[in-house]
């Protein structure tokens, strides 16, 4: 179980690292787009969770 949180986590972190990178562009261009930053909003707060999660299988194995 902590594999699979552990790599959720990695999966998130390269998404929103993608996603940022989009949203960057987009203002430097002059392009906003609501539904980019929205889909970074929600990368976020899902990675933060799927972090919460890590952490509470890694800390109930000790």
């Amino acid at each position: 179980m902590q594999h699979l949180y552990s790599s959720l986590v990695t999966h998130y972190e390269k998404a929103l690292s993608f996603q940022d990178r989009v949203v960057e562009h987009e203002r430097r261009c002059g392009h906003i787009l609501p539904e980019s930053e929205a889909l970074l909003e929600i990368l976020a707060e899902n990675l933060v969770e799927a972090r919460r999660s890590l952490d509470r299988v890694t800390h109930s194995h000790h």
